[in-house]
């Protein structure tokens, strides 16, 4: 089935047809999977990366895994476009959020921050500051970039609902006086009995977000991985500016959240590593995860959780749970 009629086939509650979505890093991994996952559900997703092609085609036969995500979802029957971005570079984020604004028809519904590296050290006496510098560079500073150019962006844009609030009620709650009517757009709905719940002046009440920021972290946000200090330390900033944006934001209708991946097969954070490391980082779970399972959990921010912001989601095979 076509993406295209995939999409068709949704429910409102589930659909993303409409919305427009900005991936970082969607070349491969994580990125690749989500912008593909957004697209089938109907998202127009602008691609973005520092090239187009997946890290290691050049060295694979020629298969859908080695054509560029945007080509991929347009020979699928999505919609998606690719633009270069260095995601340390203010001017380029900028303008990739324009581009997405251009794409979508006038908004930037969701934003992906996925763009990032790692690096074992072998512990914190033998990394050198140019390893630190990289890693907050590139993990943190492309992080808080991405945030703050979109934060911008939905500000300017009005609250519409989310998909899961397109749902019909699945109990019958007749006899109390419903506070928040699900089915009218934004600007349609009635206002709210509960004095607290309008923030800002002219503010109803009612159900309704601007926009949804989603940052890909880590679980050695979390916890700490073994001779990975200066990737650690990165990580956890992004988890915490995660929760800080997300308190700021919140009056403002702008959800912001964060998914720490675990061990993840196929991608950097196992690749290359000793079996001595491997025996250090256990997983629960009888296999690994692959980058399907975190892009599952961008569409449950995406359109399934209206009510979730400074919500840090670990998708790890219960690694965190020891």
């Amino acid at each position: 089935m076509s993406f295209a009629a995939f999409a068709k086939s949704l429910p409102p509650s589930l659909s993303l047809v409409g919305r427009t979505a900005l991936v970082t890093g969607s070349s491969s991994g994580i990125g690749r999977q989500t912008a593909l996952h957004l697209a089938r559900a109907g998202a127009n997703v602008l691609c973005t990366d520092l090239r187009p092609e997946p890290l290691g085609s050049e060295d694979t036969a020629k298969s859908s895994r080695t054509v560029p995500t945007h080509e991929l979802i347009q020979t699928l029957g999505g919609r998606a476009e690719f633009q270069q971005l260095n995601v340390t570079s203010e001017s380029e984020f900028e303008a990739a959020i324009a581009k997405s604004v251009s794409f979508g028809g006038g908004r930037l519904d969701i934003l992906v921050n996925n763009a990032g590296i790692t690096k074992f050290s072998g512990g914190i006496e033998n990394e050198p500051i140019e390893t630190l510098d990289k890693m907050m560079e590139i993990n943190i500073k492309g992080v808080w970039l991405g945030t703050k150019h979109a934060i911008r962006q939905m500000m300017k844009q009005d609250p519409i609902a989310f998909p899961a609030d397109l749902e019909e009620d699945l109990d019958d709650f007749s006899d109390v006086p419903p506070s928040v009517p699900l089915r009218p757009p934004y600007f349609q709905q009635a206002g709210s009995p509960i004095a607290t719940v309008g923030r800002r002046e002219g503010d109803v009440g009612a159900r309704g977000s601007r926009g949804t920021i989603i940052q890909i972290a880590s679980v050695h946000g979390l916890i700490g991985g073994p001779s990975e200090p200066a990737y650690c330390a990165s990580k956890g900033a992004v988890v915490n500016l995660t929760r800080q944006v997300a308190t700021d934001y919140a009056p403002h209708r702008i959800n912001v959240n964060a998914i720490a991946p675990g061990y993840l097969a196929g991608t950097a954070m196992v690749a290359d590593i000793s079996p001595e490391l491997a025996k250090m980082r256990p997983t629960y779970w009888p296999h690994q995860g692959t980058a399907r399972d975190v892009a599952n959990g961008v569409l449950f921010f995406a359109r399934d959780a209206p009510w979730c912001t400074g919500s840090i989601l670990p998708i790890d095979g219960g690694t965190t749970a020891r």
